[in-house]
């Protein structure tokens, strides 16, 4: 249906006041669930009731041009219809009217997957043991207590608190928004995503199914996506680990332009998180989530520090040299604090089914003569 609902709209709003009061800020003090300047949101088109081919090549064929009764059928099996709706964004003056959201809230949960708020029954990823429930702000327990008639609540009017047991923070999303669901809508088929930036600011990639349904009119209705994450932290952290204790660098980098980082053993992470209103300028701990962005890091802008320039350097050369498959090229490092001769050697790594093409680089230290010939 819609989002982005508007306060002074026809929609009743005692059914919707429950969504506007349901948003927290870091510390989990209760803040309106308002949609900010240049925030999406999706407008019904006749309500979300009416029908359009979908973008898909099967679906835009003009089936009554097909002589042939059975391909003629065919071809009607294969459209798929999507509902119509556009995406619009806030204007950026102050006077456009006021919308609402329908917040995602994100739980902590036990090691049955619930929800909970418990002290000592959250399961944090990454933790060795379990612990508490704790806003963004790392420090306000998690005590909620919100009443209403929710659908968590099971419908027809009843009441309950439970709903947001355990919810830690809140925040505006429709996936009908990200690129994932766009791509799936488009070709109708199960998919893979290139790597990008998750709503967490991780980089990742997702593999997406489009979800179908038949009207009473004996249409393929496209209903939504079932899509599965997988993160690009893990690569990162097999790598560091795997070579905590060696010389070796080793670097995934994306085939394609710019060469955009997936990963590296040094811990340099293929995203930096800026403020949306300043990208020159980092997101920090003390920045609130919706004023903060992951921009990707094209290899070529790794000047962060020496190390980082290494391997930047390195990569630089091999392109140049069309990435030889049977030759090392050497990389000389002359900094007060860091230097040395390093012989670098990429293997292209590709798996058609996901769309992946990526570069590994691997960097070792050597000796070399003052003549930079390597030993």
């Amino acid at each position: 249906g819609e989002s982005g609902y508007r306060l002074d709209g026809p929609v009743h709003m005692e059914k919707l006041q429950k969504h506007l009061d349901s948003c927290i800020d870091e510390n989990g003090r209760q803040v309106p669930c308002l949609l900010g300047p240049g925030e999406s949101y999706i407008e019904c088109i006749d309500n979300c009731t009416s029908l359009q081919r979908c973008p898909d090549e099967d679906s835009q064929q003009d089936c009554s041009a097909v002589e042939r009764a059975e391909e003629r059928s065919l071809c009607e099996s294969n459209t798929k219809w999507c509902i119509s709706y556009a995406t619009r964004s806030i204007p950026l003056s102050d006077d456009s009217p006021k919308r609402g959201y329908i917040p995602f809230t994100f739980y902590c949960i036990d090691i049955n997957g619930l929800p909970t708020q418990t002290p000592g029954e959250n399961a944090e990823l990454g933790a060795d043991g379990l612990g508490n429930c704790y806003h963004d702000d790392g420090i306000t327990p998690v005590n909620r207590q919100v009443s209403g008639d929710y659908a968590y609540c099971g419908g027809e009017g009843i009441i309950c608190n439970n709903t947001f047991l355990g919810g830690f923070t809140s925040g505006n999303y429709d996936p009908r928004y990200r690129p994932w669901y766009i791509a799936t809508k488009q070709k109708q088929v199960p998919n893979w995503s290139e790597p990008y930036e998750f709503y967490t600011h991780n980089i990742g990639i997702t593999f997406s199914r489009p979800i179908h349904s038949i009207d009473e009119e004996g249409k393929t209705v496209f209903a939504g996506v079932l899509a599965s994450d997988y993160s690009l932290d893990g690569i990162a952290s097999f790598l560091t680990e795997n070579y905590d204790r060696s010389d070796a660098i080793v670097t995934i980098v994306e085939e394609a332009e710019p060469n955009y980082v997936i990963a590296s053993s040094t811990g340099i992470a293929g995203v930096r998180k800026v403020l949306i209103e300043d990208n020159s300028k980092p997101c920090t701990e003390e920045n609130d989530r919706d004023r903060c962005m992951g921009v990707r890091i094209p290899i070529s802008d790794m000047n962060g520090n020496n190390l980082e320039e290494l391997i930047s350097t390195a990569y630089s050369k091999q392109k140049d040299r069309l990435f030889p498959e049977s030759e090392l090229i050497p990389v000389r490092v002359d900094h007060d604090d860091f230097r040395g001769v390093y012989a670098s050697h990429t293997i292209g790594f590709e798996t058609k089914e996901a769309g992946i093409s990526w570069r590994i680089m691997i960097l070792s230290p050597v000796s070399a003569h003052e003549d930079d010939t390597i030993m």
